[in-house]
């Protein structure tokens, strides 16, 4: 036998067995990754489920009933993952017996064929004060399923192609080709390994190899890019669920405190009366807020709804919320904002002034004051915060917007929280078009400043 036939065999041979073993490798471990990734956001979309569902029924005024359940289904269903088909809230009597035996906060998740869907089914045990609830999500699979089945598919094709055109070609080009299919073989490992973005760079003229490349490089991005999106989606899902989470409290510590106030002492009618309306006040507030930050998740690009409002009746509601505070961490404080129409969020301004100041209380030492006041800047008006606490390090003022940076590892454990009120904060101070400046020395205080743009009345 000739050594070009032969040398022909054998480099087809050992072509149509690189490429179809790296290949069968490269789709298996596309698909098992994709139903990694699937199976790990059906997870993440079930956990949100919980979370939202425990998070709605602590603020529920009128319990626990079943048009409520009906209209909380369909409020985390509206803010989930496309691929969520169904959410359903069963009752020890309604659950199935396989069930029951799951302890508090537990779940378990499995895969079920209903005719032709093929379903994720994530089913996790709550506690909604006394009462216990089955949780189910849904999650259609059948759209992966099809896209992996569709990949064996489409290899099958390329891999007939490349047995016909490389065997075509390797009788009279061998040579030429063998180091192509070389640099193919190598970088489709690197990708079945993990490295989704590796590209082949093929120079030939051969307008086969040449497409064949193009072709793998075109899949390697697309796979790269799906893995992009759905890790930068389970990341800002969880971020927001910690951020609303935790603007949740904010409210909840005022109500708090006025509650305590009115069953622990013995106040005058007046004081009530101001008790009353600060409770009332804060739990509107807590209803706005939740809609806002549902709002600022779903529509995080869009411009917020911006007012007139009176800079000095923004002040005087602080003096109301931050009272409690006051008294918890033995810090005063003052509030001395001018008579000036700015344009604002009142719902938000608000969030981010009670978010600054309870940081400034918490940094504070006893029986120390913060200040909170404005100054005209021009056509803004700067607002800062002041405090005279421990002050922060410049190396690590940069990093305080960051979510779930602590300056003080410590803290957590005395004031509790994950450290997000910042990072909310940068991002309500960005929606009105300002950015929030820290000017800080260790031991000595902090001053944290916003502008807002100065508004005019009708008769001006």
């Amino acid at each position: 036998m000739k050594l070009s036939f032969r040398f022909f065999y054998i480099v087809y041979i050992v072509v149509l067995i690189s490429v179809g073993l790296s290949g069968i490798f490269l789709i298996k471990s596309t698909n098992d990754t994709l139903w990694d990734m699937q199976i790990e956001q059906a997870n993440i979309d079930a956990k949100y489920a919980a979370d939202s569902f425990l998070a709605l029924a602590d603020i529920s005024y009128d319990g626990i009933s079943e048009s409520w359940i009906s209209n909380t289904v369909d409020q985390i269903k509206n803010n989930l993952n496309s691929t969520v088909m169904d959410v359903e809230i069963y009752t020890k009597n309604t659950v199935e017996n396989e069930y029951l035996d799951l302890k508090d906060n537990e779940g378990i998740s499995q895969f079920i064929k209903e005719n032709d869907f093929i379903i994720y089914e994530s089913v996790c045990r709550l506690n909604a004060g006394d009462n216990v609830y089955y949780l189910a999500v849904h999650s259609d699979f059948t759209s992966l399923y099809e896209q992996c089945n569709s990949f064996w598919d489409n290899y099958r094709i390329v891999a007939i192609s490349v047995s016909v055109i490389s065997g075509l070609l390797l009788f009279a080009l061998t040579k030429r080709i063998v180091q192509p299919l070389n640099q193919l073989t190598k970088t489709t490992d690197e990708i079945a390994s993990g490295n989704y973005g590796k590209k082949v760079d093929v120079n030939s003229s051969d307008y086969e190899i040449t497409n064949l490349s193009k072709s793998f490089n075109q899949m390697s991005s697309a796979i790269e890019q799906k893995i992009r999106e759905i890790s930068k989606e389970s990341e800002k899902r969880n971020l927001f669920v910690a951020d609303f989470t935790h603007e949740l409290k904010t409210p909840m510590t005022s109500i708090i405190g006025y509650s305590q106030m009115l069953n622990s002492y013995e106040l005058s009618d007046s004081e009530r009366k101001k008790a009353v309306e600060a409770i009332n006040q804060e739990a509107n507030r807590l209803e706005r807020l939740s809609l806002q930050l549902l709002d600022l998740y779903v529509f995080q690009n869009e411009k917020i709804e911006l007012e007139l409002l009176d800079l000095f009746a923004i002040g005087e509601q602080m003096k109301a919320t931050l009272k409690y505070l006051s008294e918890k961490y033995d810090v005063s404080f003052t509030v001395n904002f001018h008579n000036e129409i700015v344009y604002a969020n009142s719902v938000l301004l608000l969030s981010l002034l009670y978010n600054l100041a309870d940081n400034a209380f918490k940094a504070s030492r006893p029986q120390t004051c913060i200040k909170i006041y404005s100054q005209p800047e021009g056509d803004d008006v700067k607002i800062s915060v002041e405090d005279k606490g421990r002050g922060i390090a410049k190396e690590n003022i940069k990093f305080l917007t960051d979510p779930f940076y602590r300056e003080d590892k410590s803290r957590s454990r005395k004031y509790g929280g994950a450290e997000l009120g910042l990072s909310l904060c940068k991002e309500i101070a960005s929606l009105h078009g300002s950015e929030l400046n820290f000017e800080s020395e260790t031991g000595k205080g902090t001053i944290v400043s916003f502008t807002l743009k100065k508004g005019e009345t009708d008769g001006e």
